[in-house]
């Protein structure tokens, strides 16, 4: 079969997508478990091309796309005009959002719905419906019948991913010098497990896998490694500083190999505070950047979440990381009962950190997103259904702040920690020095401009929010979409 492969553009209010793009690493793991199939990939973060063209031009017999809540509308219109350029193509959804909400998704236009990691999944259902057999019989879908969604027995997951091939990164090849992070690039994904061992409340990512912690081994990572051409590469791995015993086994395979690389990865305060050690070894191999879920700047705020760490944890694990060298990358949840003072605090310990002119500080707004344990205890507290708006910007509960206000604050977390003299001469020290920082919003000098103007725009939605509130905030791309916004009551 011909399969499309589609990375839909990002669609969330706060377009901060310009900030980053990363591949299509799940697109890219589906054509390399399918080569017996023809596939190709539209990646319409970069590329302008109308579904229209891309059908004429490819003529699929499969359109499959991935999708989270923030592009729940987007998608949607893709693969209605996909059907409509051709009533026989099969439209297939999968990813985040489909797996949990799959009503959402109860289109006539929508032929197959994957739940959970679904790379077999789909290989199974594209080779089932080749052989023109019924996709019924595949575990892991919804299927459509007769207008209605049936759906197939759960499916069991192997308990590694060592089986899976290497990721097929030459359907990428001719956008990988366009993917980035905050100007950084060209930047390359890598993942070596799949899900996480903890429960937070605001994390869908356990429910997804299941409960389930899947690795790779070190062998096969280093061997992974060896085949990607970029220096810089994200280790996308849900939690990758888990295991001791398994990081540094890692660190000695893809050390023997003497690959030279900068990694960036996620990382728990807690892990990075009992093996310090580790720290400085992968700092030596190439490690630059570390994000910590910090959450909250306080052990009340801490224990809200279920995150299962302290502020001591936390600070520590900052100053471990500078001292090797490592730039902090740091994301805090804004609480919707937030009052002027708790964005006066937060600030104050962001600011203790020490990371001001050396660190990325990201904050976002408390968002309940579908399969977490917070969804099911907030949703009824939802103040919008516009999945465009779940950007982890926009407050999308009520706030005890009037909106207006709670933009100015947030807004003035931004420029205060961006917009300061010395975040234009960033310097990181440590026994590994990391390169020189600078512009606002943390990006490297050499960044792309799309990056740096993505920056300008995001800071003067902040601003125009401050004064309007949310009509300072949707931009004017939301009414082409706007039939799709209206959503049933069942999806809350």
């Amino acid at each position: 079969m011909r399969v499309l492969f589609i990375n839909p553009p990002e669609c969330a209010a706060s377009g901060l997508i310009e900030l980053a793009a990363f591949e299509p690493l799940g697109l890219e793991l589906l054509a390399a478990n399918m080569p017996h199939h023809d596939t190709y990939l539209l990646d319409l973060i970069f590329e302008k091309k109308s579904i229209e063209t891309a059908m004429s031009e490819y003529k699929p017999d499969a359109v499959c796309m991935g999708s989270f809540t923030s592009q729940v509308y987007m998608v949607k219109d893709l693969l209605r005009q996909a059907k409509r350029c051709n009533p026989q193509v099969v439209t297939i959804i999968g990813g985040y959002h489909p797996t949990f909400m799959p009503n959402d998704f109860n289109e006539p236009y929508i032929d197959l719905i994957s739940i959970g990691p679904s790379v077999q999944t789909l290989v199974e259902a594209i080779d089932t419906l080749e052989a023109g057999k019924d996709p019924c019989s595949v575990p892991g879908l919804y299927v459509r019948r007769d207008g209605k969604l049936i759906k197939t027995p759960a499916r069991i997951y192997p308990k590694t991913l060592d089986d899976e091939p290497f990721p097929d990164r030459k359907i990428s090849a001719r956008y990988r010098k366009k993917y980035h992070v905050f100007g950084v690039g060209p930047m390359a994904v890598l993942r070596t497990s799949e899900g996480c061992p903890y429960r937070c409340k605001f994390c869908c990512i356990w429910s997804f896998t299941g409960g389930s912690y899947r690795t790779r081994s070190p062998k096969l990572v280093a061997d992974e490694l060896e085949r990607i051409e970029e220096d810089y590469i994200y280790i996308f791995d849900d939690d990758f500083l888990f295991s001791r015993e398994r990081v540094r086994a890692l660190y000695d395979t893809i050390a023997s190999r003497k690959l030279k690389k900068k990694y960036w990865c996620f990382g728990r305060a807690d892990f990075i505070c009992a093996n310090p050690d580790l720290i400085e070894k992968w700092a030596g191999l190439g490690l630059t950047n570390v994000y910590i879920g910090m959450e909250a700047c306080t052990d009340a705020g801490l224990d809200t979440l279920n995150k299962r760490s302290t502020v001591k944890t936390n600070s520590d694990a900052v100053q471990i990381l500078k001292n090797n060298g490592i730039t902090p990358d740091l994301g805090f949840i804004l609480m919707p009962q937030y009052t002027r003072k708790d964005f006066q605090q937060l600030f104050r310990y962001v600011e203790s950190l020490g990371i001001l002119d050396d660190g990325y500080v990201e904050y976002m707004s408390l968002t309940p997103l579908p399969g977490t344990e917070l969804w099911d205890e907030k949703r009824h507290e939802l103040v919008t259904r516009d999945y465009r708006l779940f950007d982890f910007i926009y407050p999308v509960m009520k706030t005890n702040l009037p909106l207006k206000q709670y933009f100015r604050e947030l807004t003035r977390l931004y420029v205060k920690t961006y917009l300061r003299p010395p975040s234009f001469s960033r310097r990181s020290g440590g026994k590994h020095p990391a390169p020189g920082k600078g512009n606002p919003l943390g990006l490297n000098p050499l960044g792309t401009l799309r990056s740096v103007i993505g920056s300008c725009r995001f800071l003067w939605k902040l601003g125009k929010s401050s004064c309007m509130g949310t009509r300072g905030y949707i931009p004017r791309k939301f009414r082409s979409l706007a039939k799709y916004s209206n959503l049933d009551q069942r999806s809350l």
